[in-house]
């Protein structure tokens, strides 16, 4: 109800349509909006079509087209008034078009953002643009702050840098006290060590193997006979460092670590000192003289006896070939094998 009055049927005329009926008869010229008054028509091209932005922040130096869009960004961002509130959870925001993206993107998981490389969708724009660089364009603009590496995921450049740098060991292995800077590691230990599958296979002689590490070790100082481990000492190399490492304590640095127990003896080599024990203290006599019943526990010794007692023996020449023998019954073996 109104209780205006007015002198004249024409003004209470214009009074109706302009309050009441809310005749919009002041028209944009440069689109069909109409307004009831004059001022709002102004706001209206000053705001939308001239973009005037007149309404400035006093916190920054923003400013907008619309008393209402200032209103709204003194609110949201500088006294930071979370009034919209999520109805299926406790987040509010600042902004309503920022409830509506988080209701769409977590509550309702509309995907409405296609890649048009692929067919994968994506609740986010932000979301489709960082599969577009990271997965087609291969855009690495994540960088790492400690060294020169860069990656196409922001997740991928965390993991570097606590793994590699920040060494953080958050992967720890249920069976027992072990932990790991990488999920992957974690798998292959496990694998390898408690359950003890062996997944990596030798395509020349179908060895498997637990760790991709061993089998290409496997690969290289089996078939390929590499020697990769050279001594700084000499020229000489190795396939394995195990080896190289024996070789430089026992030939350089003449390092005796492998004692005898029943004597002060020590050897840089582990067969030297199992030779000792055989030949000096268990007497084995394994070295046979071809001539006669005479054996010896050391291949020198036997070397010597041969020069000093069997040098004379007189050799018997086959008469088919080159071939001599020291007895008769030998050489009488020979011609029955070779000439009949």
């Amino acid at each position: 109800m109104c209780f205006s009055s007015f002198k004249c049927s024409e003004d209470l005329k214009m009074e109706i349509e302009a309050v009441h009926k809310k005749k919009k008869k002041f028209q944009c010229r440069d689109c069909s909006s109409s307004f009831t008054n004059t001022g709002n028509l102004k706001t209206h091209i000053e705001g939308v079509h001239e973009k005037i932005k007149k309404f400035k922040c006093t916190y920054c130096s923003s400013s907008f087209t619309q008393s209402g869009s200032l209103k709204t960004h003194i609110e949201g961002v500088h006294e930071k008034i979370k009034k919209y509130t999520c109805s299926y959870c406790s987040s509010s925001f600042t902004l309503s078009g920022n409830l509506k993206k988080h209701i769409k993107t977590v509550h309702e998981k509309i995907k409405k953002y296609q890649c048009s490389y692929c067919s994968n969708f994506f609740t986010q724009s932000g979301s489709l643009k960082s599969h577009i660089e990271g997965v087609h364009k291969e855009i690495k603009r994540f960088t790492c702050s400690y060294c020169s590496s860069s990656f196409t995921q922001s997740g991928n450049l965390k993991t570097h840098v606590e793994s590699v740098h920040e060494k953080i060991k958050k992967y720890t292995c249920s069976y027992c006290s072990s932990t790991f800077t990488l999920s992957g590691n974690l798998k292959k230990h496990i694998e390898g060590v408690h359950e003890k599958i062996k997944k990596y296979q030798c395509s020349a002689c179908f060895s498997t193997f637990t760790q991709s590490g061993s089998l290409r070790t496997h690969i290289e100082t089996v078939h390929k006979k590499i020697k990769k481990f050279t001594c700084t000492h000499c020229s000489k190399s190795f396939t394995f460092s195990g080896s190289l490492k024996t070789h430089i304590e026992s030939v350089h640095e003449k390092i005796k670590k492998y004692h005898c127990s029943d004597c002060s003896s020590s050897f840089t080599r582990s067969g030297d000192l199992k030779r000792h024990i055989e030949s000096v203290h268990e007497k084995i006599k394994k070295f046979q003289c071809v001539y006669c019943s005479s054996s010896f526990t050391r291949s020198g010794s036997l070397k010597t006896h041969l020069e000093s007692i069997h040098e004379n023996i007189k050799k018997i020449q086959c008469g088919a070939c080159f071939c001599t023998f020291t007895c008769l019954e030998s050489l009488q073996m020979h011609h029955a094998a070779h000439h009949k």
